[in-house]
């Protein structure tokens, strides 16, 4: 097998990029899709670069169960050709995440809040099924895990139904915003570090009264 790549001359991606339209809004709302872009987005430097045959092998799916999804993100512009090569003859694409970061804008979200929910279903499925492999595999481990690694491999889950004055609930959701902001710094990634998975929610009712 033999091949020759070719970069593209584009703009650098972005750090940031807010999801504002429609069409990236539905193209997140489904699982498939979000571990392809998990996949290219999983360093902030350096974003990977891969090609469909690539990502099925990391996302252990078939390959061409990929392309539909692949095009999508591509229409709608989270995920674009970075490069190509010719492999055995054949023109094969390589893809790259067109943001480092995607944020989901509040009010965008409750504008459009049924393909919002569908967003938010993939989201913590994913986390769910994510955690229940972490905890299986942690409560089946039999001591080979070092000591100095159980601080961190450890699933944690925590879970509050509590009632508290508006202001303590205003200071608890301000230190969920800060530990958000440290994790968004580009200082806090290490490249050689570990992946860390982390569902931060806090709600207020909508039912609730302060007064009763």
């Amino acid at each position: 097998m033999s091949f020759m790549e070719q970069s593209l001359t584009e703009a650098a991606p972005r750090a940031v990029r807010t999801v504002d339209n429609v069409d990236m809004l539905k193209a997140i709302a489904d699982p498939t899709r979000v571990a392809i872009l998990s996949a290219l987005m999983k360093t902030r430097q350096d974003l990977p670069v891969m090609s469909v045959k690539e990502l099925a092998a990391e996302l252990g799916e078939p390959q061409t169960k990929l392309y539909r999804h692949v095009r999508q993100l591509e229409t709608a512009g989270l995920i674009r050709v970075a490069s190509t090569r010719m492999v055995s003859g054949i023109l094969e694409q390589r893809y790259q995440a067109s943001q480092q970061d995607l944020v989901l804008g509040r009010g965008f979200l409750q504008e459009h809040a049924e393909e919002s929910v569908g967003v938010m279903q993939v989201l913590l499925d994913r986390f769910r099924d994510g955690f229940f492999v972490a905890f299986k595999a942690d409560s089946q481990s039999t001591g080979e895990v070092p000591a100095a690694e159980e601080a961190y491999r450890k699933p944690a889950l925590f879970f509050s139904d509590v009632r508290v004055s508006p202001a303590k609930a205003a200071e608890l959701r301000g230190k969920l915003e800060e530990v958000m902001k440290d994790l968004n710094d580009a200082n806090t990634e290490d490249p050689g570090g570990i992946p860390v998975n982390l569902l931060i929610g806090c709600y207020v009712p909508a039912d609730s009264d302060p007064g009763r």
